[in-house]
């Protein structure tokens, strides 16, 4: 933007430190945004059937704007699929991290309008998209991505990031000076774009607060990241515009069916996205905990293959019976054709191993359940399959966690419905052996602004709370009238929360080049859950009440009706001994003074 030409070296590096992300090919291009001029160029890991220059023949010349790619292949393996791809007429230009799921059905649409297609890579179908509905085409990808295009004609540089926050998309921006942007952070590190001063305020919201992957600022200084459902657009000029292209309306309901109606529609919803997640040219496996959520993915796999088709499955377990899901393991694993793998984790392997998994988490994690998601996916390289289908995200659009029994009572008593209200804290102490304290909730919730504000600033005076605000939801005036339940949901799901859980999935597995998808987070799925009355999530004291009651006889009845939830979870407390995690996690952070390339290895 300010004249200064593109430091190939510095892209180079940037790419190298993210190899993990996609070993299998590198691609540069190198653009002359005034003069339109164009260098499609590789590097050591391209293939030599491509016969592209090396990029460091151009390392003199005057170029001021460059894409930098790693690929890991999954569709079309062949040098067709290759990154940056440019359109037919090479008026645009991408770079693309993901998957769009239902590639052959726009495929097959854009053909009718006239679009042609050369490869069987969901990359082309992109561009032709663009071309077809612009900045709109986002919209109709069913998938998970993070891609950046070039459109010359416009001079415009847009990217966007899939509904969810599934692929990360990271920027540093210096108005009218510079634009750069990167999968992880170390791709900015390793080019010399940004430092890894800690960002004061963010530190101290995850120390008092344990808050993670809040809004748009990361753990250091001058590094952004875009967030979920969001495109950006960066002009040549230096002009900045960043949108939310898609979102949620929870008021939107439906109602007057019955149950099983419901039931059914969500079973299709499901089964449909499984279907469209197996679509790969290498292989594909699970992740499976032995919770209901994973173990119902395996569930409808399963009765997708072939009959001689058996999926491979991979484990963690743990050496405490209390964190160990092996007999849930054992029962899906026996009623479905498995090939399934288990890995231990131990806490010396966690501390001996902690500094690499930082080094690509880049950021504090919540827990040691990252390490046990690690190491599953490290187990799927070592068996070589690339792809993992995983039951993340159901937690949070379902109510499948426990602290959402809060919202689901407070409801139940604001509205005045004593029986329903009763009735539920009996179903809950019965279940799960006690019930939530609501009405001392909610009459601390009655409690007016004005008058708790005063208190916490004076408090705050005194050194008796943190400086730093507590992020807290903040909910659009015209969602008044919903429930606390269905608006917890929206916020946990499109806002902050699951896109805490998304971070750390998409780390773990491209840490070590395996692909995750998560078949709950197709937006068809999400958005018809969305328009489902409260009661066909929360029953009787039972979270996920939909899902249990839509696969039954599919999954084994032991787990539809399982009430505890572990999900991955080592035992914490006799890992860390009489270490603090937060502790833990600043220490990590003070470390990361070295060059990320030296890290990883």
């Amino acid at each position: 933007m300010d004249g200064s030409g593109v430091d190939v070296a510095a892209v180079v590096r940037a790419t190298t430190a993210i190899r993990h992300r996609g070993p299998d090919y590198e691609g540069y291009l190198l653009i002359n945004t005034r003069s339109g001029r164009t260098e499609l160029c590789g590097g050591k890991d391209t293939t030599s059937e491509l016969k592209l220059p090396d990029i460091f023949q151009f390392a003199g010349e005057k170029f001021d704007l460059a894409f930098g790619f790693r690929r890991l292949s999954i569709l079309d393996l062949s040098p067709d699929g290759h990154q940056p791809m440019a359109s037919p007429d090479k008026r645009e230009w991408i770079i693309f991290n993901g998957e769009i799921y239902n590639y052959i059905e726009l495929r097959d649409e854009l053909s009718l309008l006239g679009h042609k297609f050369h490869t069987g890579s969901d990359t082309e179908v992109i561009l032709a998209a663009f071309r077809q509905w612009g900045e709109a085409c986002v919209e109709r990808f069913n998938g998970m991505f993070a891609l950046a295009l070039w459109d010359a004609a416009n001079r415009t540089l847009f990217l966007a990031r899939d509904r969810f926050g599934e692929k990360p998309i990271h920027y540093v921006y210096r108005q009218d000076k510079l634009f750069a942007f990167g999968s992880e952070m170390k791709t900015l590190w390793a080019a010399n774009l940004a430092g890894r001063d800690v960002h004061t305020e963010t530190l101290a919201r995850f120390q008092h607060y344990g808050q993670l992957d809040v809004g748009d600022q990361t753990f250091y200084d001058g590094i952004l990241r875009l967030p979920q459902a969001h495109s950006l657009k960066v002009s040549a000029p230096g002009n900045f515009w960043k949108r939310r292209y898609w979102d949620i309306d929870p008021r939107e309901q439906e109602d007057g069916k019955s149950d099983s109606f419901y039931s059914e529609q969500f079973r299709e919803l499901l089964t449909d996205s499984v279907r469209l997640r197996l679509r790969a040219d290498v292989p594909v496996g699970s992740s499976l905990s032995g919770g209901l959520d994973s173990s119902t993915i395996v569930s409808i796999i399963n009765r997708l293959l072939p009959p001689e088709g058996i999926q491979k499955t991979f484990s963690a377990r743990f050496d405490e019976p209390a964190s160990d899901e092996g007999k849930w393991i054992d029962l899906v694993t026996r009623e479905n054709r498995v090939d399934r793998s288990d890995v231990w984790p131990t806490p010396e392997q966690f501390f001996d191993e902690l500094t690499k998994v930082f080094w690509h988490q880049e950021e504090p994690f919540s827990s040691t359940s990252i390490y046990a998601q690690w190491c599953v996916m490290r187990l799927a390289r070592e068996n070589d399959v690339t792809v993992l289908l995983d039951g993340q995200g159901a937690d949070e659009m379902l109510a499948g966690y426990h602290s959402y029994f809060e919202e689901y009572s407070a409801d139940l008593l604001t509205s005045m419905n004593l029986p329903r209200y009763l009735k539920w804290k009996k179903n809950c102490r019965e279940l799960h052996g006690y019930a939530p304290r609501t009405i001392s909730r909610v009459a601390k919730q009655t409690v007016p602004s004005v008058l708790k504000n005063p208190v916490r600033r004076v408090m705050r005076s005194l050194g008796e709370l943190p400086q730093v605000e507590r992020s807290k939801p903040e909910f659009p005036a015209e969602f008044k009238k919903l429930s606390s339940l269905k608006k917890q949901l929206w916020w946990n799901t499109t806002r902050e929360g699951l896109v805490e859980l998304l971070r750390y999935a998409d780390r773990n597995s491209m840490a070590h080049s395996r692909e995750v998808r998560l078949p709950f987070l197709d937006h068809r799925l999400v958005e018809f859950v969305f328009r489902l009355p409260d009661q066909l999530l929360m029953r009787d004291g039972w979270t996920k009440w939909i899902l249990r009651e839509a696969f039954r006889g599919i999954v084994p009845a032991a787990i539809t009706d399982r009430i505890d939830k572990l999900g991955y979870m080592p035992p914490q407390k006799r890992w860390l001994g009489n270490r603090v995690w937060p502790d833990v996690m600043v220490q990590q952070l003070t470390e990361m003074d070295e060059l990320p390339a030296r890290r990883a290895s």
